[in-house]
């Protein structure tokens, strides 16, 4: 079992801190690719969320996922970046259509 911890970032009793988020609880997630997506989609979803910290069940951080890494070529983080914004805008977009039969039947 593997756990998303969000952490924050900034101004904390007078100096600058990393901090585990307020009000934003850990999340699970069975593989790291999951992690991966959920990690996307809190980054996109919470703006306060500064980076995300993945831990095993022992406690041991496997890896950092930040907002900068939707943008390198190099990291996983990017393709899945763009796989989750395209479904994102599907899901938008579908809502959209939802709300505009909902009027035409209204009519």
């Amino acid at each position: 079992m593997l756990t998303l911890e969000p952490i924050t970032s900034g101004i904390h009793d007078g100096r600058h801190q990393h901090y585990p988020t307020p009000d934003l609880a850990a999340r699970t997630a069975e593989t790291e690719t999951s992690a991966e997506e959920t990690a996307c989609r809190m980054l996109l979803q919470f703006q306060p969320v500064s980076y995300l910290r993945l831990v095993d069940a022992a406690g041991t951080v496997l890896r950092e996922y930040r907002r900068c890494d939707f943008f390198l070529r190099k990291s996983p983080l990017r393709v899945v970046h763009q796989r989750v914004a395209l479904e994102l805008i599907d899901e938008r977009i579908a809502g959209q259509k939802e709300i505009g039969k909902r009027v035409a039947m209204s009519a």
